[in-house]
């Protein structure tokens, strides 16, 4: 008979709450690592456990393919009866592209299930866990609610992509400024006001978008990879990098990209623009978008990121790129990065119509090396964990 010995043996078996958070830890984890980004499904993460051993896990991959809940059981077999279920979200107990898991798992003759959060999707929320209290399985909600949550912000905000998903990331100085005057540089490196800790937390959340979106000027004034290299072998992210793009509304730049293929939004009126073909022959595809007032319309970028199948997008250009995207009411999560400089000038913040009744809440702010990272969202983060984890 299998064993996989656990990471969490050295817990005490009578401190039940401790060790339903380690294991849910290894659920998250599992969540986090599978290889590419499973949206529009939800990213979910299980484990199985047995007499103190893990004896079944399981990840899932994508719209399609087996959810976490019957890979975590074919790998227990025979062992997932008397079991304890760890799972970042709510077992479904409805019939989509696969069939149900709640009643899989008790099938199985899985005894408690431990859920991080409820399934935010109108045909699940609640159910899956209600079903199988039914029928005599003890389940436990709100396990590392917070992180679970976290995991699947991006589906739950958006109502299950009714319209793409944006984070802003914005890095500045204390003083208020993006970068230095750019007429003071000697040369075309990149500027990184944040330290390293914080610059590989851009890495590792870049590998959870899509697409990372930046404007024309960021691309000439410091060429970037929008890559995820810093996260590279990090087992908390997919392991694929992001697409890449920027946004210049008149084709006036062909200086390549550091990128074998990116995408390039263009205004409707660039159509012709000698520069198309020197785009194309670096890798680039140009997508034409409707403009307004004078420059492409972000609800249009959005519009053709979801056509081609990009529903989570990081936009991490300069101050004119997210101003138009906060203007527009755009954005679901903000992630700004403050640095303990004072630049005295440089680039800054154009003048800015706000969107009426724009406000954001605070979910958290963490110290990065010698920088601040405060995340803020437009739907309150805590009320929701509260809701989430009843």
């Amino acid at each position: 008979m299998r064993r996989v010995t656990s990471d969490c043996g050295n817990l005490h078996l009578q401190d039940q709450a401790a060790l339903d958070r380690c294991y849910m830890d290894q659920a998250l984890a599992l969540a986090r690592g599978v290889s590419g980004r499973t949206w529009p499904n939800p990213p979910v993460g299980a484990v199985l456990v047995r007499d103190g051993n893990v004896v079944g896990r399981g990840a899932h991959a994508g719209a399609g393919q087996p959810h976490a809940e019957p890979l975590a059981l074919a790998d227990a077999g025979d062992l997932a009866r008397g079991a304890t279920l760890y799972v970042t979200l709510e077992p479904c107990n409805h019939t989509g592209r696969t069939g149900p898991c709640a009643p899989a798992v008790f099938a199985a003759g899985v005894k408690r299930v431990v859920v991080g959060v409820r399934d935010p999707n109108p045909e699940v929320t609640g159910n899956g866990c209600r079903w199988l209290r039914d029928r005599g399985v003890e389940v436990v909600c709100g396990v590392r609610g917070e992180a679970c949550l976290d995991l699947i912000w991006p589906f739950l905000c958006t109502d299950i992509f009714y319209h793409v998903f944006v984070e802003l990331k914005t890095a500045v100085s204390l003083d208020g400024f993006f970068a230095p005057d750019p007429f003071t540089r000697a040369d075309q490196a990149p500027v990184y006001l944040t330290g390293p800790v914080a610059r590989a937390d851009v890495h590792r959340r870049r590998r959870r978008y899509d697409l990372v979106l930046v404007g024309e000027g960021t691309v000439r004034a410091d060429h970037p990879r929008l890559d995820g290299r810093l996260a590279e072998g990090d087992p908390d992210v997919p392991r694929i990098d992001p697409a890449a793009g920027y946004v210049d509304t008149d084709l006036s730049y062909a200086g390549g990209f550091n990128r074998e293929a990116y995408l390039v939004f263009a205004g409707r009126s660039a159509r012709g623009a000698a520069n198309a073909a020197v785009i194309a022959a670096d890798g680039g595809e140009v997508i034409y978008c409707a403009e307004r007032n004078g420059k492409v319309d972000p609800a249009a970028i959005l519009k053709a990121c979801a056509e081609r199948g990009l529903l989570t997008v990081m936009v991490e250009g300069g101050p004119r790129l997210a101003s138009a995207f906060l203007a527009a009411d755009l954005v679901d999560r903000w992630v700004q990065y403050q640095a303990p400089v004072v630049l005295g000038r440089g680039v800054s913040w154009p003048g800015m119509q706000a969107p009426p009744g724009a406000s954001f809440s605070l979910t958290d702010a963490q110290r990065l090396g010698p920088d601040l990272r405060v995340i803020l969202d437009r739907r309150d983060f805590d009320a929701q964990l509260e809701m989430s984890t009843l």
